[in-house]
């Protein structure tokens, strides 16, 4: 087994579960239920961890895990500040960085 991701939001976890079982790579979440510990141990120690079953499958996993993660959610609208050159996703109505308004459609 090999560890392919960890958050500490087990949602994350638990969507990046279900793109590798649509890809047929077995895996586990590891402390999904460990959340309730923290303060006891580290924090970082009960965070939920993705593990694929077979070490064979780690790259093929990663890889998969990467592309999914690159591609902007469809259907978002984005805003690029003409202040500060950053881009946001279109629920933002101010730039991050220098405090600049979403310009008007």
């Amino acid at each position: 087994m090999k560890q392919v991701f960890v958050s500490q939001n087990l949602i994350e976890v638990e969507m990046r579960k279900e793109w590798l079982a649509e890809a047929d790579i077995p895996c586990t979440i590891k402390n999904q239920r460990s959340a309730g510990l923290g303060g006891e141990i580290p924090f970082t120690e009960v965070f939920p961890e993705l593990w694929v079953l077979q070490d064979q499958d780690y790259d093929q996993a990663r890889q998969l895990l990467e592309e999914e993660t690159e591609l902007p959610p469809m259907n978002q609208d984005f805003w690029t500040c003409s202040g500060s050159g950053e881009r946001h996703e279109g629920q933002f109505g101010v730039c991050w960085k220098c405090g600049q308004g979403k310009p008007s459609a």
